[in-house]
């Protein structure tokens, strides 16, 4: 929070509107949420908003309210197929929602926070009928049905942009009509780089390529960093 404090005050000493979104996929949603909780407690005059895709129930109702409290707004975006989003507490949440509501205010029930945006894999015509649960809870996955998304009853937007080939970018899920070969993408030498003194590293960042306005003590501290 601190860090995030410090870029708060330096927009705001450039006199810009500050506002913070969070995004996050399966785990990285549920820590998105989180963070979102802290960052509302710290900055009550900053409008956050969190998007998530395919991220598990992370509270109870109590957690629920203390992040409506401050205003705090939710956007999930799940796939119908993937259950990682009715985790945990799969069974005993619909077991309790089949009695009354006021089993449902229990603590030891996990509820999700915000607004669903549900997509459904069958709408696309590029995905396999397969049983792949990894497949299913994949970002590519989600991020090309949400990009044909029209409405819950439309079909498949057939002028969708994003690439098809992202889909099996780490999956087996397009048609192989497609011929699009699976878990295509690959580092290079793993992602190391050989440097200067013929050894093989992982890559530095120099500071003018990392988006954030780091003090000049910094900056220098990560220029002799990677030169090292």
């Amino acid at each position: 929070m601190q860090e995030l404090d410090r870029l708060v005050n330096f927009f705001r000493g450039r006199g810009e509107m500050v506002s913070l979104t969070l995004t996050g996929h399966s785990l990285g949603g549920a820590l998105a949420l989180l963070n979102a909780y802290e960052a509302a407690t710290s900055f009550s005059d900053v409008f956050i908003n969190i998007i998530s895709f395919g991220a598990p129930r992370v509270g109870n109702l109590a957690f629920k309210e203390k992040l409506n409290e401050p205003g705090v707004k939710t956007l999930r975006v799940v796939n119908k197929q993937d259950i990682v989003p009715k985790l945990p507490g799969i069974l005993f949440n619909k077991i309790l929602h089949k009695f009354n509501p006021i089993m449902q205010r229990l603590n030891c029930v996990y509820r999700h926070v915000g607004t669903q945006l549900k997509l459904d894999k069958c709408r696309s015509p590029y995905l396999k009928d397969d049983i792949d649960f990894s497949g299913r809870h994949n970002l590519e996955l989600n991020l090309h049905l949400l990009d044909g998304f029209l409405s819950r009853k439309a079909k498949f937007r057939w002028n969708a942009r994003r690439d098809l080939a992202l889909v099996n970018k780490s999956s087996d899920m397009l048609i192989e009509e497609l011929k699009i070969p699976e878990f295509w993408y690959q580092l290079p030498y793993k992602g190391l780089v050989l440097n200067k003194c013929g050894r093989w590293v992982k890559p530095g960042r120099e500071p003018e390529y990392i988006a954030s306005p780091f003090s000049s003590e910094l900056s220098s501290h990560l220029a002799t960093s990677t030169s090292t």
